[in-house]
């Protein structure tokens, strides 16, 4: 299990047992992102193994450098999702309700994580030189 799912899973846990409505808002906050992280690992797997089925020879060049310019277009994508994530955690962030508060945090935390992550990884899919 990843360090990132398993943040999701303490969430979970955190959730269940907290008073605080900040500590609680963030503890569900956290546990939403990690179900729609794994209903999004789930169906880009589904998706990318239903493309590969379709292609005479999904290992051939032409085939991979498709994939990686579409991967990268997803990436970049994606990063400025994030970078609206980040933003929008950090409004609500300022909000004195604490469920708001903690809500944006949770959102600031994930944001950042997936916007590291995804400029990272677009980084690497750009074609060699």
């Amino acid at each position: 299990m990843s360090l990132h799912r398993g943040l999701h899973l303490a969430g979970l846990g955190l959730a269940a047992r907290a008073r605080d409505p900040w500590r609680r808002s963030f503890a569900l906050q956290t546990a939403g992102w990690g179900a729609v992280d794994v209903g999004i690992a789930a169906l880009s797997s589904r998706l990318q193994d239903r493309r590969m089925r379709r292609l005479p020879d999904a290992y051939a060049r032409a085939a991979q450098e498709a994939e990686r310019v579409m991967l990268r277009r997803v990436l970049l994508v994606n990063a400025a999702a994030d970078v609206g994530y980040v933003t929008l955690g950090v409004a609500l962030a300022r909000d004195a309700r604490p469920r708001l508060a903690g809500a944006g945090v949770a959102i600031v935390m994930q944001g950042a994580f997936l916007l590291v992550h995804d400029s990272i990884h677009a980084a690497g899919a750009r074609p060699a030189t």
